[in-house]
């Protein structure tokens, strides 16, 4: 992982804290909100003031502060020999540049004062304060130039300074540590770099280093002096932090810019390197040897912000850089720069810095602070999401949307089949009431029974045939005549009668018996459906009408023919007469009045004539003529009743029976069908009624569901995002793991 890979995941893990404690105060959270709290404030707390502490241990002079200053990139610690460090110094990042001196026993006013008065002596803008604990001094810097921090630090922390500020040497007795709070950007912000006192060896290192420094530390560079690698001495305490400890070791044989390129070897083949891997032999395995020039590191950083410049090198005995190299530097565009970068490539500093900060990030998996607080985030991510997922999965397996679900269906397959059973049975009772075919049987209707029921056949054989024999009785003729025909009329109306109340009773059985047939198919259904009123189809006999008036008319019409048959025969017979001689000779001799008649005379007097003999016929046929005219005049009756219709005496028109009984099979039909269609529709309207009832509240919590999970789905796709995120920060050098180890 690089550095710029850690900064940027341990900047997210704040925003990962952050967004977690949002969470916090959202309707959908479930648990202790107090103690969730606590959990991620201690969490984003320890990310930011916890550190990956790196401890530097070594020998007097071997070079801890300078290689220190050479992280820094600037000489912000004393590094010459009389001013060895001899004050455990934590230095980490921060906003403005600030010492404080930790101190087991609150300073004096007196030593306080002192402090402040050789602070103000400095006239660097610095303050003194006490802080927050009471027992710490803190040193405020106006500005963050490391010659400041170090003019502050000499009088604390070097060996000479008892000698050369004397006034401060009861304050330097009570300092325990200083931390030292830098704004550089060479520093990363989660890493602290811890100065230990110098020692004759590193067997010798202080009580305090040793239990408390080392044990809370994540890294220990060990500087070695390449004249002294194979110490023996150091042997027994490196085997105490390697295996008692648990700590890992880098080595770091500095100053190699006073080595030959041959003694430098980190395989350790050669040089000091053998000698150190020999003295390690049982108990570091394939240790981290490094060859560094903290000297040139340091050098190569002053040039790179122009702290130095190229002539303060050239009288510095120290760095030797060979005449052609150096020729070549100054030739180039920039040589200032060119220079620095040729001591930062010589230093080794940054192979150094680059496995120093993979350690930290990616193989100290035991005491890696960001992969601890990105556990707790992973942890914590998918606790959180837990009980949400929980109830997104009940949302969406709702048994009684299921339940509405499958009665919705259950009603629309009964609201198809009833629809389609109406539609079925309405067509049987249209195929049986009006005539087709259904199934195998074939079907009149009601049209075609009445047609039948009133055809000329079985009118003649129920009707006319009747009425001929009665009129066939010559006293039943005479009983007419003499009652003016009353007793026919009667007898029509009884025959009429008795016919079309038989029509109608067949009728109505057809019709009862298909009604019967629909009901049936109907089932249940039939319980809604109103009979059909008998009387719907009735008949409205006719007026029959005089038969007498119908009888005179015959005697005038033997009346008027006899005598136009007779002035036809009188006029004839005297144009004949007449025309004879002896007629002629008698008119000649006739008086003057009789000369002037002609054929009109023959034919008056045969009118007369002819119309008494006409009256004379009537009367000699009268009872054929009558029983013949009243066969008619009934067969006219008949059918005007039954088939034409017509007007009465008075004017008024009316319906033939078939006609009405025609449209009253109608009504029955149209009334019969109409009250089985209102009864479908009622089911149906019942059906859709339940079925519009189990949408609505189907549709109710489907909405209600597609809220929750519309409200839900972000915020568990949010934590599960931080909780893979979180696992792959911490995973990123090792096996990945399930989600459910993770706490997922």
């Amino acid at each position: 992982m690089s550095t710029t890979q850690h900064a940027e995941n341990r900047a997210w893990a704040f925003r990962a804290i952050e967004e977690l404690q949002a969470f916090l105060n959202d309707c959908d959270f479930e648990g202790d909100i107090e103690e969730e709290q606590l959990s991620l404030e201690r969490k984003w707390k320890e990310l930011r003031d916890n550190k990956y502490r790196v401890v530097f241990l070594g020998a007097f002079n071997v070079g801890k502060s300078a290689l220190i200053n050479a992280f820094l990139g600037d000489e912000y610690l004393p590094t010459v020999l009389e001013e060895c460090t001899t004050k455990i110094t934590h230095i980490v990042q921060a906003e403005a540049m600030k010492a404080v001196l930790g101190l087991s026993v609150s300073a004096t006013d007196d030593e306080f004062r002192a402090l402040s008065g050789l602070i103000d002596a400095c006239n660097m803008g610095a303050t003194v304060a006490r802080g927050e604990t009471g027992n710490d001094l803190v040193i405020a810097y106006a500005s963050s130039a490391a010659k400041d921090l170090l003019k502050s630090l000499r009088p604390l922390v070097t060996i000479s300074a008892d000698e050369d500020y004397p006034m401060l040497k009861s304050l330097r007795g009570k300092v325990d540590e200083i931390y030292v709070y830098l704004p550089t950007s060479l520093l990363e912000e989660d890493i602290a770099l811890v100065d230990s006192p110098g020692v004759h060896s590193i067997a010798e290192t202080n009580e305090k280093i040793a239990h408390e420094i080392i044990p809370d530390s994540h890294l220990i560079v060990c500087m070695i002096e390449s004249q002294n690698a194979g110490n023996e001495q150091n042997r027994e305490f490196i085997e105490q932090i390697v295996k008692h400890r648990h700590r890992k070791i880098f080595f770091v044989i500095n100053k190699s810019d006073q080595l030959n390129k041959d003694e430098i070897d980190p395989l350790g083949h050669r040089g000091p390197a053998k000698d150190l891997l020999r003295s390690l032999e049982g108990i570091v395995d394939s240790p981290d040897i490094f060859f560094v020039s903290a000297l040139y590191a340091l050098v190569s950083a002053q040039l790179s912000n122009y702290h130095l410049q190229l002539p303060d090198i050239e009288y510095n005995n120290k760095i030797k850089i060979p005449w052609a190299v150096q020729s070549e530097l100054l030739q180039c565009e920039e040589p200032t720069k060119g220079v620095a970068s040729y001591l930062m490539i010589q230093s080794n500093l940054a192979a150094l810095k680059t496995r120093l900060l993979d350690y930290l990030y990616k193989e100290n998996r035991e005491g890696a602070i960001l992969e601890s607080v990105c556990r707790v985030v992973s942890a914590r991510a998918w606790a959180y999401a837990r009980p949400l997922q929980m109830k997104l999965d009940m949302v969406r397996d709702n048994p009684r949307l299921d339940e509405l679900t499958r009665t919705r269906e259950d009603l629309t397959e009964r609201l198809n089949d009833l629809r389609s059973q109406a539609r079925n049975i309405q067509e049987m009772f249209q195929i049986l009431s009006a005539g087709g075919s259904w199934g195998d049987v074939d079907c009149a209707g009601y049209e075609r029974l009445v047609a039948d029921a009133f055809d000329d056949k079985a009118i003649e054989e129920q009707v006319l045939k009747p009425l001929r024999q009665w009129l066939a009785s010559k006293d039943n003729i005479n009983k007419a005549k003499r009652a003016s025909y009353a007793p026919l009329a009667s007898e029509i109306q009884r025959v009429v009668d008795a016919f079309v109340q038989r029509t109608l009773d067949r009728l109505l059985g057809e019709a009862h018996s298909a009604q019967l047939r629909t009901l049936e198919a109907m089932g249940v259904l039939a319980e809604d459906v109103s009979p059909v009123p008998e009387d719907l189809a009735r008949v409205s006999r006719g007026p029959i009408g005089a038969i007498r008036a119908g009888m005179a008319g015959s005697y005038f019409a033997f009346l008027a023919s006899g005598a136009v048959l007779g002035a036809v025969a009188g006029a004839v017979v005297w144009s004949v007469l007449i025309a004879r001689p002896d007629v002629q000779i008698m008119l000649d001799r006739a008086p003057q009045c009789l000369q002037f008649l002609d054929a009109r005379l023959g034919a008056g007097a045969g009118a007369v004539l002819g119309g008494i003999l006409g009256l004379l016929l009537r009367g000699m046929t009268s009872t054929g003529v009558r029983r013949e005219k009243l066969s008619r005049i009934v067969r006219e009756k008949v059918s005007q009743l039954l088939s034409h219709g017509g007007k009465s005496e008075v004017g008024t028109a009316f319906l033939s029976a078939r006609d009405q009984l025609r449209d009253g099979m109608a009504q029955c039909r149209t009334t019969f069908a109409e009250n089985v269609r209102m009864a479908f529709d009622k089911a149906i309207s019942s059906l859709t009624l339940d079925m519009d009832t189990v949408r609505a509240e189907e549709d109710e919590i489907r909405q209600r569901q597609e809220d929750v999970i519309a409200r839900l789905e972000p915020k568990i796709l949010a934590m599960t995002e931080l909780g893979e995120k979180a696992h792959d920060i911490v995973e990123v050098n090792a096996p990945r793991e399930t989600a459910a180890e993770f706490g997922a």
